[in-house]
């Protein structure tokens, strides 16, 4: 049987995990689940663990969303009746399995170097034969009377 459940609601993710980091630091608790609200970017992260220790770990929660202007609600259930755990808690036996996939190991292929091929110096008729480089003058191309 449980001994306490505690939930706590947050603005935003980042404080959410924050918070739950926090408490879990602070007291000899469980987390069990986050939730996402429905809207207005709110978070519920929720807790169990004996009375003092959930109390505990809601007031330091607390106070690290207050810090940060994201803390919402708390509460506190000191020995919870069976039925809210069927409703509000995540049932682990009744999860569906997810089927194992098998690991897919690729080994790395050898490639090749590209052949790097001679880069041209001359800017106007891009020939890597052309004894031009760019800023000499452009009778200097060998391919100079080709464009006129």
């Amino acid at each position: 049987m449980h001994q306490a459940i505690g939930v706590i609601e947050i603005k935003g993710l980042a404080s959410a995990i924050t918070v739950a980091d926090t408490m879990a630091k602070v007291a000899n608790i469980q987390l069990v689940d986050t939730e996402k609200a429905k809207g207005f970017g709110w978070i519920t992260v929720k807790v169990e663990g004996d009375v003092a220790a959930v109390n505990a770990a809601l007031e330091a929660g607390e106070q690290t969303a207050i810090a940060s202007d994201s803390f919402i609600a708390k509460k506190v259930i000191p020995r919870p009746g069976e039925e809210i755990f069927t409703v509000f808690w995540p049932q682990e036996d009744e999860a569906p399995e997810k089927p194992v996939e098998a690991e897919l190991i690729v080994e790395p292929e050898e490639v090749a170097e590209p052949e790097v091929a001679a880069e041209p110096t001359c800017n106007l008729c891009h020939d890597p034969q052309c004894p031009r480089v760019k800023g000499d003058p452009r009778q200097d191309c060998i391919h100079f009377e080709e464009e006129k």
